[in-house]
């Protein structure tokens, strides 16, 4: 049996400049029209990727730009019976961390590649949390007396455990951008950049 689950969490980016405040929303959902571009280390973030026509009034917003990113995640699981009781586990997820260049925007004078590189941490930070659902939810399983019960078990426990990762995420992505002054701090931003990359390799640790 199949299951996409969906969750959504928002967070408030700030540019690099203290003037030039960028937004930067974080959802995750089950699927969508639009697959966006995923994370890759080989590809990192360029303003190519800001497509979207920035509004009206930007040029008098504080906001500079605007990324949009999206995890999603669709599980796939089986369930048995044996003497009586029937048990459900995760057969495979797939987990993916994307950029979505339709919804992204930038206003054209605020593309500085110091901006840039703050926003590449917080897609790099939504990679750790992606990574540490990979891990996290096939160690998934639940137990119930009928085949529907247990199916309905598994349902919550793979969203109760996406959206504790996912409340995580939104609280690691809130501290870096006050820990680094919203990319103002150039340590607070250095010791932030060096932290993720530890977690990239070992997302277990993350908090």
């Amino acid at each position: 049996m199949q299951h996409a689950g969906w969750s959504a969490i928002r967070a408030v980016k700030f540019a690099l400049f203290a003037c030039l405040i960028g937004l930067v929303a974080f959802t995750a959902t089950s699927g969508g029209s639009d697959p966006g571009i995923p994370w890759s280390e080989a590809r990192p973030l360029t303003w190519d990727l800001f497509q979207a026509t920035p509004p009206a009034d930007a040029v008098h917003r504080s906001e500079a730009a605007a990324i949009h990113m999206t995890i999603r995640w669709y599980a796939s699981y089986s369930v048995t019976s044996r003497g009586g009781m029937w048990t459900g586990h995760v057969e495979s997820v797939t987990i993916t961390n994307t950029v979505e260049p339709s919804l992204s925007w930038v206003v054209t004078e605020a593309a500085d590649d110091d901006v840039l590189r703050h926003e590449q941490a917080h897609f790099d930070l939504n990679e750790v949390y992606r990574r540490k659902l990979e891990a996290l939810l096939p160690c998934i399983q639940a137990q119930g007396v009928t085949q529907e019960g247990t199916i309905g078990a598994l349902n919550a426990a793979l969203h109760q455990k996406a959206n504790e990762v996912l409340a995580q995420l939104e609280a690691a992505q809130a501290r870096y951008d006050e820990e680094s002054d919203h990319g103002n701090d150039p340590g607070g931003q250095a010791r932030w950049e060096a932290q993720i990359a530890a977690w990239l390799l070992d997302p277990a640790c993350a908090p």
